[in-house]
C-alpha cells in the first residue's frame, strides 16, 4: 500500500488538502506531522487526520525532534496533541538532527520513547539509512522503523519506507513525500479506518488563528519546513529530510 506524509508545508496559502482526490489517486494512508520540539503543534493536524480518515485512508502521526530541547517535554507535547485520535499507523519519532555522536543520541531517543509509549504504546522511529546504521550499534533503535531511502531500492529492516520526495499528488497543493507499507502485518491494520468519536471536519475548513505556532521554531526537514507565525501556518519548504538518502 502506498501513502504520503504531510505537514503544514502542504497547505500553502491556507489551501486544504482534498483527501478524497488523494484516495482516488490510489493512496491508502497518510502520516501527519503533529508536533515539533516542546511547544509547536501543527495547526492542520486534526483537520488532516479527520479528513484523511473520512476519505478512507489509514492515518498515523509523527513528532519532529528538536535538538537541544528536553526529550520528555517534547514527548508530552506530542502525546497531548493526539488525545482522542484513532491512529491506525501509530505514532513516530522523526529523528534527523544534525551530526551527533550515536552514544549521545541513545539516551535522548530512549527518554522520548519511554515517555511517549506511556500514552501511545508501539511508538516507532523515522530516520535515514545513515542514522539507522549508527544507532544499530548503540541498541537505540525501536522495533518499528520508518526509513527514508529515496529511490527504487527498498531498505531492509523497516515497516514503512519513504521512497520518494517532491512528488506531485492529486489533491495536495504542494509537492509531498511518498511512502510504502513494507510489512502490513506488523501494523495490524483493520479492514477499514475506524471513525473518530467526533464527526470528521469538512475539507474546506481552515485552522483557527489560535492554533498558530507560538515560538517560531522551524518545522521539519523531511517533513521539515519552517512554520511562520501567520494564520494558519503555511510552511516555507526547507528540505524536508536530510540530504541523504
Amino acid at each position: 500500500m502506498k501513502g504520503i506524509d504531510v505537514s503544514s508545508n502542504q497547505h500553502p496559502a491556507n489551501k486544504p488538502i482534498d483527501w478524497f482526490a488523494v484516495a482516488d489517486a490510489g493512496y491508502g494512508f497518510a502520516i501527519v506531522k503533529a508536533t515539533q520540539g516542546v511547544s509547536y503543534v501543527n495547526p492542520w493536524l486534526a483537520y488532516d487526520l479527520d479528513d484523511a480518515r473520512a476519505a478512507g485512508l489509514f492515518v498515523g502521526a509523527y513528532h519532529y525532534w528538536e535538538p537541544d530541547q528536553d526529550a520528555i517535554v517534547q514527548a508530552k507535547n506530542f502525546t497531548s496533541s493526539l488525545i482522542g485520535q484513532v491512529l491506525d499507523l501509530g505514532v513516530w519519532l522523526d529523528w534527523e538532527p544534525p551530526e551527533m555522536a550515536p552514544y549521545s543520541a541513545q539516551p535522548l531517543i530512549g527518554a522520548f520513547i519511554a515517555e511517549a509509549k506511556e500514552a501511545r504504546p508501539g511508538i516507532g522511529m523515522y530516520c535515514d539509512l545513515s542514522w539507522r546504521d549508527q544507532l544499530k550499534g548503540e541498541n537505540a533503535l525501536p522495533g518499528r522503523l520508518w526509513l527514508a531511502a529515496w529511490g527504487p531500492e527498498q531498505p531492509s529492516g523497516c515497516i514503512l519506507w519513504q521512497n520518494a520526495t517532491g512528488v506531485p499528488v492529486a489533491g495536495v497543493p504542494e509537492l509531498v513525500d511518498t511512502d510504502i507499507i513494507v510489512k502490513s502485518r506488523s501494523l495490524n491494520l483493520p479492514s477499514s479506518p475506524p471513525p473518530r468519536p467526533s464527526a470528521a471536519t469538512a475539507v474546506s475548513m481552515v485552522p483557527h488563528e489560535d492554533s498558530q505556532e507560538s515560538d517560531g521554531v522551524s518545522d521539519e526537514p523531511a517533513k521539515s519546513d519552517e512554520e511562520q507565525t501567520q494564520t494558519p501556518v503555511s510552511e516555507q519548504s526547507l528540505m524536508e529530510h536530510p540530504t541523504e538518502p
